[in-house]
């Protein structure tokens, strides 16, 4: 199998990582989801029966209490569900950076997962374009090694390209932040003014 061969299916690979990723991250956070509603369910209905109990033994001023206190308690998970998932939210935001510069994060929305894509596409094609620049082309090679005159042999051209392609995967870099960041500003907006 030759290099050339191998880059389409290395790009193919590279650009299927992403949503691979997505999928196993969207399984997860759908299983975490399912805990957190069966853990609320549990809890309203332990205190439906408690408070059904409740009614059976006490008095009137003592049931109004109680019915006041589940009130609380009921409002307080919710609460406590709110202020997780806006925590969460901010801390997700406030990534090192490290791994903004590396997009070492799940994206939130679609157009996120395709500058990721684009991302590591255009840095794995760079990667592969500057390895095979230290090797000779054409068909009358003589010497199939790598060395430094092949590479500055077409410095020009080689030069170029690597340039082309750092440059188009800085935009993509950025479009994939800026995505990320508007996503998290959108969810801040909701929150505070639902």
């Amino acid at each position: 199998m030759s290099i050339r061969e191998i880059i389409p299916l290395l790009a193919a690979v590279i650009g299927l990582t992403p949503v691979f990723l997505k999928w196993l991250n969207d399984r997860s956070n759908e299983a975490a989801k399912r805990r957190n509603v069966q853990e609320a369910k549990e809890q309203v209905e332990f205190w439906k029966t408690w408070l059904q109990a409740q009614r059976e033994v006490s008095n009137d001023d003592q049931f109004a209490e109680y019915k006041k206190k589940v009130s609380q308690r009921l409002d307080d998970l919710t609460l406590e569900k709110v202020n997780v998932e806006n925590e969460e939210k901010n801390t997700e935001y406030k990534m090192s950076f490290f791994r903004k510069f590396f997009l070492a994060y799940m994206p939130h929305t679609a157009s996120g997962w395709v500058y990721h894509t684009f991302y590591y596409i255009l840095i794995s094609s760079f990667l592969l374009f500057f390895y095979i620049s230290f090797y000779p082309a054409g068909e009358n090679i003589t010497d199939p090694n790598p060395s430094w005159d092949n590479f500055t042999s077409d410095l020009g051209f080689t030069l170029f390209t690597l340039l082309f392609l750092a440059a188009v995967a800085i935009g993509f870099h950025r479009l994939a932040v800026r995505s990320e960041k508007n996503f998290f500003e959108k969810q801040t907006h909701e929150v505070i003014n639902p």
